[in-house]
């Protein structure tokens, strides 16, 4: 920030003004990758392959999602075909926004150990001709960095070249976040997760999302990061099954790259964010993350209706418990959580018995009941891996000792496990076993699937024998 109070501020004030009077367009937003109708809709878009090192242009059909503001990571998504393809046949929805990057010397390079195109083609390579996992996670066709022609000089687009000009070095620039911002064209044929028809159809969407990020996380080593109603979406099949398909992976770790102890930034969205993102806490991070997210996907449904028809038949007027956690403070959101996840009790009062009395809606709520008591509860670890809350740390009682034994006042008191700070904390003694507790959760998600898919079956069955 700029402090006009300040003769350095007063400074990078005049610079900034005098500096726009010469930049060139594509720095004062005008962006030469994208051509528009004269009515201001998007034409055609051109996404640079870095891994072809060429550029292809793809015909826009229309807005799938708009940024809502100018800042952060300003997302837009665009459902299109490619100029090449002439059957129009072939659609992509590619992909705009300016992400967090993390530059790291590799050798005599830079690299970026969080761009989100190399992160979804090693996905893409790695869980090739996997079946069971097929279509249930976006796959990449190509992408990368923006890249800014000028003449004969290619600059790709970052803050660092936005901002060259208009705001040289300064003590404040270095405070400045990076962020790169990366196109990508992706093969995708889905609907927003709050198209599902009932209950049974959101259960096996989720099962296919986790199923599908466990796999990533074991054969590719990342991290999504980000699980929430916007990154699940689904995919309508025959015979009114669906598949689920998570998406988005800007906030992706490849933690064979990048320290998981370390939260440099809350990433997502408030009500589906961890506590210890939100709290940036120093406690590694883990797949359990990303259940815990999914707990809270599950819950917003749950408790508000899981598409539009069940939204109307539900009433604000009283609120609900889960509302807190749409705050503006992630300080109190997470205190919020720690509440009301700290123990059996608070979980059914504040949660489970909030969710709607509608057909179906009881089988969500016991499973959502038996992820929460795996995940926090689990009997099969002991009490220092349970709730929300670190334990607080008993007071040491001196140990008597017969005439026969001799101790020196110098000598150091044990200290049992209890006195151990992490010891205590339930996060960080779940995250030293994160794999066993997840697939635990994922076999408990996996088989509440296959009940569902049979009454998905039955229930179709039924509709074809109906008498028209």
């Amino acid at each position: 920030p700029m402090d006009v109070m300040e003769p350095n501020g007063r400074k990078e004030l005049v610079a900034l003004l005098v500096n726009m009077a010469y930049c060139e367009e594509d720095q004062l937003g005008y962006d030469p990758t994208i051509r528009l109708y004269e009515d201001g809709g998007v034409k055609e878009i051109d996404v640079y392959d870095q891994e072809g090192r060429k550029t292809h242009t793809y015909q826009c059909i229309g807005p799938i999602m708009l940024a809502t503001r100018n800042f952060s990571r300003h997302t837009r998504c665009f459902l299109c075909v490619d100029c090449r393809d002439k059957s129009g046949e072939k659609k992509v929805v590619v992909k705009d926004a300016w992400a967090y990057a993390t530059r790291k010397k590799d050798g005599n390079n830079t690299v970026d150990v969080r761009d989100e195109v190399v992160i979804m083609q090693k996905i893409r390579d790695k869980l090739a001709g996997n079946k069971e996992l097929e279509g249930k996670c976006a796959t990449l066709v190509h992408g990368g960095v923006v890249r800014i022609i000028k003449g004969d000089v290619v600059e790709e687009d970052n803050t660092d070249t936005a901002f060259g000009m208009l705001l040289p070095p300064s003590p404040s620039s270095e405070k400045r976040e990076f962020r790169a911002r990366r196109r990508m064209a992706m093969a995708l044929d889905c609907v927003p997760l709050q198209n599902v028809d009932h209950v049974d159809q959101l259960i096996v969407a989720a099962a296919d999302i986790m199923n599908v990020h466990t796999a990533i996380a074991k054969t590719c080593n990342i991290l999504h990061s980000d699980i929430s109603v916007n990154n699940m979406l689904i995919t309508k099949l025959p015979e009114n099954k669906v598949r689920g398909v998570l998406i988005d992976f800007d906030c992706a770790k490849d933690i064979s790259k990048v320290d998981c102890k370390t939260r440099p930034e809350r990433t997502g969205t408030y009500p589906y964010m961890r506590i210890n993102n939100m709290e940036i806490s120093s406690v590694k991070h883990t797949q359990l993350d990303d259940w815990e997210s999914l707990i809270y996907v599950l819950c917003w449904p749950g408790t508000t209706g899981i598409n539009q028809d069940d939204e109307k038949l539900f009433d604000r007027a009283d609120g609900l418990p889960i509302e807190d956690w749409q705050g503006i403070s992630p300080e109190k959101v997470a205190t919020s959580k720690r509440d009301k996840l700290q123990t059996p009790d608070s979980f059914v009062t504040n949660m489970l018995a909030k969710f709607l009395k509608l057909p179906g809606y009881s089988r969500l709520r016991a499973l959502v009941g038996v992820l929460y008591m795996k995940m926090f509860f689990n009997e099969s670890y002991s009490s220092f891996f349970h709730g929300t809350i670190t334990k607080a740390k008993p007071l040491l009682v001196e140990e008597e000792h017969s005439d026969e034994e001799t101790s020196s006042p110098d000598s150091p008191v044990d200290q049992d496990e209890e006195q151990d700070d992490d010891a205590r904390n339930p996060f960080k003694r779940r995250a030293d076993y994160a794999e066993n507790i997840a697939d635990d959760l994922l076999k408990t998600l996996l088989k509440e699937r296959e009940k569902a898919l049979g009454r998905i079956r039955k229930r179709y069955k039924k509709e074809m024998e109906a008498p028209f």
